[in-house]
Order: C-alpha cells, then sequence, then structure tokens
C-alpha cells in the first residue's frame, strides 16, 4: 500500500516506523529537513522537503496528515482526496473542530478525524470503570 505521511514530528515518525515493518510504501513529508533527515537515516521510507498541500498523491492509497497544525492537516486531506487519493486521515486537536466531525467528514471528504486528547481520555474513562482489573480488553 502507497502511503503519504505529511509530518514527520513525534506522530509522523512513530506511524511511519510502524507501517515501514508492515512492508507498507511510506513516503514522508515535512518542512524541517531535521525531521527528514531523522527518517530517512533510520527507515526506509522517501522523504520530501516541502508542504504536504503540495505533493502529488494521485496514486496515494491513503494520506495520513499529523503536523503540529489542525488547518494545515485538514487542508492536506481536501487536496489529496480531490487529487485521488483513496483514503484520508487528520489529526485534528481543536475542540471547536471535533464537534463538527461529522460535517468535515462529509464536506472535506476525511475518511477518519483523530483527537489525541479524546481518545486519551476515552482510554482513561474505560480503564476507570473497571477499578478492580488488572488489564481491560475490549473485544
Amino acid at each position: 500500500m502507497k502511503i503519504i505521511i505529511v509530518g514527520c514530528g513525534k506522530v509522523g515518525y512513530a506511524i511511519a516506523g510502524q507501517l515501514t515493518q508492515e512492508k507498507h510504501d511510506i513516503v514522508m513529508v515535512d518542512n524541517e529537513i531535521a525531521h527528514l533527515s531523522r527518517a530517512d537515516s533510520t527507515m526506509d521510507v522517501m522523504c520530501v522537503h516541502g508542504s504536504g498541500a503540495s505533493i502529488s498523491v494521485r496514486s496515494a492509497d491513503l494520506v495520513i496528515a499529523v503536523t503540529g497544525v489542525d488547518d494545515t492537516n485538514m487542508v492536506c486531506c481536501l487536496i489529496a482526496k480531490s487529487l485521488g487519493a483513496r483514503h484520508t486521515v487528520a489529526r485534528v486537536r481543536n475542540t471547536e473542530y471535533r464537534q463538527d466531525a461529522d460535517i468535515l467528514k462529509r464536506e472535506i471528504g476525511l475518511d477518519m478525524v483523530i483527537n489525541p486528547d479524546l481518545a486519551a481520555a476515552q482510554e482513561i474513562a474505560r480503564i476507570l470503570s473497571f477499578p478492580a482489573a488488572i488489564s481491560v480488553e475490549p473485544f
């Protein structure tokens, strides 16, 4: 699967590490040369310096936008979808955007909106709902 990851910070780097182990073709895009150099020297990925909004995604199966800026992530996914990417995922931390996630999915064409703060809170709440349990696993 051809996957483009926009944003090569901690999150993008971790995602790329996992996906390269699964033998996917990964292209990483970032404005920071230092981030790309680290990824290039430690993983089998193609690194592109620049804005994720300008990368050609016509043949991408998946575009994952995980920069530190919500607006950039959404614009990258909007452009990717309009250019032919099959699936798009955007990290959106702003609670105002999160409240409108369904509208964003429908109008922009996002396949998935991820809010790491909300996901962490939900996981904590799930674990606290069973205080005597040593481990809680979903089925």
